[in-house]
């Protein structure tokens, strides 16, 4: 079912109005693009990536996912259970040393859609006497607190907690199947056929990225304050990427959808399992977030952290989908507002 591009269009572009009233172009922004089968039909860019040097946002400009990095490890994941090298209901303490200490089974599956009931290690790591919140977090770290947690808080499936462990432990288990580092695995798979040249898994923050965004947050006080990404863990996040390499990749995910419907990549995330690995009702499929309505259903997933924020939002069954991608604190890159802006509806 294809949707309405005119209407679309008008409410995009009334909503960026509004954005760019809100945001002084001075200060840090947004880069936003409208796709409709596979091509950019609005791309725009408000605001600074560096305001100490005030050069503009643009369409190669690297912005921080944050929890958008979810959606493409599971992907890796999905391609894994479709080669027939692990199952969804594999019991990950096999695999996995950070579970040794779980008395219960902890799937795949449950991994996959926040359903184990582990503890999130960053939550781990804000409970530890002198551990500031701006402390770096390290692959290592994450996971020795996730084994030093031991159990789970609940049984494996019975209900949905959303915590960063869990995609932290799919990195793992990755990098040991297919004992490359998880950016060199994902560059091969999709980075590199893709040709998203200018996105890429990073566990070290500090490196120099070339065109890379800062993040900042405003204080009543003192201006605007720099907010350094302080994780250099991966697979929760970690991901770098432009927005023109995102429109580039949307090209991909939905031209394998169009051919392959549910056996594409997006199709094996967004299946509904009937509540095989959690409740029944879980909007939170294998590493993206769908939820039915009218002409189709919305396909979503998102990400928040250090004054970045981003969103992947879908109508495949009509064509079209969002990025938006901000390095402000505070903007408000939900699917629930964007949905509204788009469509006058919320998931």
């Amino acid at each position: 079912m294809a949707i309405q591009l005119t209407p679309l269009l008008d409410r995009f572009d009334t909503a960026i109005a509004a954005l760019r009233e809100q945001h002084d172009a001075r200060g840090p922004g947004f880069s936003i693009a409208l796709v409709a089968d596979g091509q950019a039909l609005r791309s725009v860019h408000h605001g600074q990536a560096n305001l100490e040097w005030q050069q503009a946002l643009a369409g190669d400009t690297r912005y921080y996912l944050a929890s958008e990095s979810k959606p493409w490890v599971a992907a890796l994941v999905m391609q894994a259970v479709a080669a027939g090298r692990i199952t969804l209901d594999a019991d990950m303490r096999a695999h996995l040393p950070a579970l040794a200490g779980c008395t219960q089974p902890v799937r795949l599956g449950h991994l996959l859609r926040h359903t184990s009931g582990l503890d999130d290690y960053l939550y781990l790591w804000g409970m530890q006497l002198g551990h500031d919140e701006d402390d770096l977090v390290t692959q290592a770290q994450a996971l020795a607190l996730i084994r030093r947690a031991e159990d789970v808080d609940f049984e494996p499936g019975s209900r949905h907690d959303y915590s960063n462990s869990n995609y932290v432990l799919l990195a793992d288990w990755l990098e040991r199947d297919a004992g490359l580092p998880l950016d060199a695995l994902a560059r091969r798979r999709f980075f590199e056929p893709w040709g998203l040249h200018d996105t890429g898994f990073e566990n070290d923050p500090r490196r120099v990225l070339p065109r890379r965004a800062r993040s900042y947050r405003l204080d009543p006080a003192r201006g605007w304050l720099d907010r350094p990404v302080n994780l250099a863990s991966w697979g929760d996040g970690g991901l770098w990427a432009t927005l023109d390499d995102l429109v580039r990749a949307e090209a991909q995910w939905q031209d394998d959808w169009r051919r392959h419907g549910a056996q594409s990549l997006l199709g094996r995330c967004s299946a509904d399992d009937c509540g095989r690995f959690g409740p029944a009702d879980l909007m939170y499929r294998f590493g993206v977030e769908v939820v039915p309505r009218d002409g189709g259903s919305l396909m979503f997933h998102g990400g928040a952290f250090a004054g970045f924020s981003s969103l992947v939002l879908r109508g495949l069954d009509e064509g079209w989908a969002l990025v938006v991608m901000a390095n402000v604190e505070g903007f408000d890159a939900s699917a629930s507002v964007w949905t509204g802006r788009l469509l006058g509806e919320g998931p």
